[in-house]
């Protein structure tokens, strides 16, 4: 790993634990076991490392998001596989997801900020794979008739739902995925 990737892995996991303000960037570079000029040298300062790590945590979500693709014939499936992609993005890059959790909600009324773009990224990829789900499953007689856009709108919120709580580390059930995955199931799937 590079001193770069050092940096921001350090960075994520301090900025998580603690919050931006009680994070200083002797701390980071300290537990990074770096100069704190290095930090300087690839960021313009705190602030800048911050919305890079949004960024990156938002571009390895994306990443992953877009390899669930078209899917076959058994749309039920597809809505399988991205709940489990979400329980494993928030296994996988806890701090990033915490952080964007944790800091956008602040963040979202500013259209500029990295924040808005990152929901508005998400909502449009979510939005369009739902709509895609539910249309083919009633089409071909795999799910109940379902009015899409609430439909849609109601998954999401769960989705959106579930990294929260995850992520914010509330969740103390076991079991989250699979009865989140069945309570799914039993709301759109035909006997």
């Amino acid at each position: 790993m590079s001193k770069k990737d050092t940096l921001v892995k350090t960075a994520a996991r301090l900025f998580a634990a603690q919050g931006f303000d009680a994070t200083t960037t002797i701390q980071i570079a300290r537990e990074a076991r770096i100069t704190e000029p290095l930090i300087y040298y690839h960021f313009k300062g705190k602030e800048d490392l911050f919305l890079h790590i949004l960024e990156k945590g938002s571009d390895g979500y994306l990443s992953r998001m877009k390899t669930l693709g078209e899917g076959g014939p058994v749309q039920f499936k597809r809505i399988e596989k991205l709940i489990t992609l979400h329980f494993d993005i928030v296994r996988d890059m806890p701090d990033e997801t915490y952080l964007i959790a944790s800091a956008c909600p602040a963040r979202l009324r500013d259209e500029g900020d990295v924040c808005a773009r990152i929901a508005e990224t998400q909502r449009k990829f979510l939005t369009s794979y739902l709509r895609d789900c539910l249309k083919k499953g009633m089409a071909s007689g795999e799910f109940w008739k379902v009015p899409v856009e609430p439909t849609v709108n109601v998954l999401i919120a769960l989705i959106n739902g579930l990294i929260r709580q995850r992520c914010l580390r509330l969740e103390q059930v076991r079991g989250m995925k699979k009865a989140t995955i069945e309570f799914c199931r039993r709301s759109l799937c035909k006997p």
